[in-house]
């Protein structure tokens, strides 16, 4: 008989959760009351300053962070002008020109942070040019972790800058661009993309993912007195158990949501759930919107240019997927990979902290006309 009631008593519970996983709850994020949105990673040429915020105004997104920014003393002039005029609603991180960083050292870095402090930037952008591009005299990659760029980190540490670093890409992309590669679709499209094999000036093969992601990390562990986001999932949306443990080790890492929706939202959605809920205070929504003055980039370029109208449909795959427990969904970008994704229905004081709140606790920003 206890045996009886034991099964009795599983099956109940399969059941239970069955019922909580499945398409029971509609993938509709209109079942969420309004929550609102900063969006820490997006593209917004100067001259499309407008209709990016029309666009992500519709959206919910009432702020949003510029990663081209430009250089302080330089381009950065006209985002500063941009977060007067629009009342905070695009504010911008400053960029560095990373030749004069390997050149120039602490004479050109430290004053031109200190300016985008004073000049109002929210943070440093760091592409993957650095340790996938930029090359020193003798046609060398430098690093992540190269010694020469300690400055920078350290200067932004001192001054409260947190540096959003983009490192490394989908490891697919270190992957020969075959039609047997997942990414091949997007590969074919960007073929600039790949970093398989030769570098396109003959001079050396492309680091490997791992080498680039190895000193990532040295760079973050480097810089405890820093504030490093993470860019794009924390680099590594393939792995989110590594993602996790990057966050355990480093009390002042945080990571973004950029891009990596199709990525990390193809693991299952119990242990995507219990990742959201443990790092619920360190992860920060991002989109990696791009807007030009002709055309939107949804999270990657398609064969096609983005269109406005499809703006609203690209967050709303987004909002699905934090919101519900839909199953077998549409990514926020297909061109990503050809496979669904199921959503993690995350309660509503955790969407409040990915949404927004951590994003201003981080970059020390209100939400314009809301007290925070």
């Amino acid at each position: 008989m206890a045996l009886g009631a034991l099964a009795l008593v599983a099956v109940a519970l399969v059941a239970w959760w069955l019922a909580r996983s499945s398409d029971a709850v509609p993938a509709d994020p209109s079942r969420i009351a309004p929550i609102p949105k900063i969006d820490v990673h997006t593209h917004v040429a100067p001259m499309a300053i407008d209709r990016a915020l029309d666009a992500l105004e519709e959206s919910g997104i009432v702020l949003a962070l510029n990663a081209s920014g430009g250089e302080p003393g330089s381009s950065f002039e006209r985002s500063r002008e941009t977060a007067r005029t629009t009342e905070g609603r695009m504010r911008a991180y400053c960029n560095l020109d990373l030749v004069r960083v390997v050149d120039e050292g602490a004479a050109y870095v430290v004053p031109t942070l200190e300016r985008c402090r004073r000049d109002g930037g929210v943070g440093l952008k760091i592409p993957k040019s650095l340790g996938l591009g930029l090359l020193d005299a003798n046609g060398v990659v430098v690093p992540v972790d190269d010694p020469r760029f300690d400055v920078v980190f350290a200067t932004c540490g001192r001054l409260g800058l947190p540096v959003l670093l983009h490192s490394a890409d989908p490891k697919a992309f270190f992957r020969p661009p075959t039609p047997d590669n997942e990414r091949y679709d997007e590969l074919s499209v960007h073929p600039g993309w790949s970093f398989h094999g030769q570098r396109p000036d003959g001079r050396g093969e492309w680091p490997s993912w791992d080498e680039v992601f190895a000193q990532f990390e040295r760079r973050v562990a480097r810089h405890p007195g820093t504030t490093i986001v993470g860019a794009h999932f924390g680099n590594d949306a393939e792995d989110p158990a590594a993602v996790g443990r990057m966050l355990e080790r480093y009390p002042t890492y945080v990571i973004d949501t950029a891009a990596r929706v199709p990525e990390f939202g193809r693991h299952p959605p119990a242990t995507m759930r219990a990742f959201f809920l443990r790092w619920q205070d360190r992860i920060l929504f991002g989109s990696d919107l791009g807007v030009g003055p002709d055309t939107f980039v949804l999270g990657s370029g398609g064969r096609e240019p983005g269109r406005r109208e499809e703006v609203r449909p690209f967050f709303d795959a987004h909002w699905r997927w934090f919101e519900t427990n839909g199953r077998r969904m549409t990514t926020p970008t297909p061109i990503q990979g050809r496979w669904t994704i199921d959503g993690v229905g995350l309660p509503r004081d955790v969407l409040e902290k990915v949404y927004w709140r951590n994003a201003a606790r981080v970059f020390r920003l209100g939400l314009p006309g809301r007290r925070t």
